[in-house]
């Protein structure tokens, strides 16, 4: 049994404030803006993103699925409860080598607008981020959030890169676009 993370032979750890590459756009970006890897429910308007999911071999991409026995209230309580939590959960955005920003934290992401408002940006919650448009991978930590631990980052970089790596072989391409604001949409989920 392979431990989670064990192939990732180098990476970059910094903070915000030492971040060469151009980030700022993220940080100010609308979180609902983000690419969701998860949908609500296979319909006539997901259709295409199932079955690009299955092509990749992406088997949890209805939303809850992970889960043996769940239903979509399911999951909208764990976001109300999540959204009430004292202890905040920071969210992992990934940017891949296409530019796009994807959340890798789907109900935390979904938590954070409820809590905060629709115009919540990166900026405004504990988050995280790994690039992938360099060499290496850069984990850009924001507010110290990243845990001090290599098996921690590596694996948080192995979860990531699972969404690179699907996007490399024809997941979503440029011309498909389903985000958190989507997702909500379909989940009924909604904040004024």
């Amino acid at each position: 049994m392979a431990i989670v993370g064990e192939h990732i032979k180098a990476f970059a750890l910094i903070d915000i404030e030492e971040s060469k590459n151009d980030i700022s756009q993220f940080l100010s970006m609308n979180i609902r803006d983000a690419q969701s890897k998860h949908i609500a429910r296979l319909d006539e308007n997901t259709k295409t993103l199932h079955a690009l999911s299955k092509k990749v071999f992406y088997e949890y991409d209805v939303f809850g699925s992970h889960r043996k026995h769940t239903t979509l209230e399911d999951e909208r309580q764990r976001i109300a409860n999540m959204m009430e939590c004292d202890c905040q959960r920071a969210a992992r955005f990934v940017i891949c080598r296409d530019g796009r920003i994807w959340a890798d934290n789907t109900h935390w992401t979904i938590a954070y607008i409820l809590r905060y408002g629709p115009h919540t940006v990166m900026n405004d919650i504990p988050s995280y981020l790994i690039d992938f448009r360099m060499e290496i991978p850069y984990v850009i930590n924001k507010g110290n959030v990243v845990f001090d631990s290599t098996a921690s980052i590596k694996s948080a970089i192995a979860c990531a890169k699972r969404i690179q790596d699907r996007v490399d072989i024809g997941w979503r391409p440029m011309s498909l676009s389903y985000t958190i604001q989507d997702l909500m949409n379909d989940l009924e989920i909604a904040r004024n």
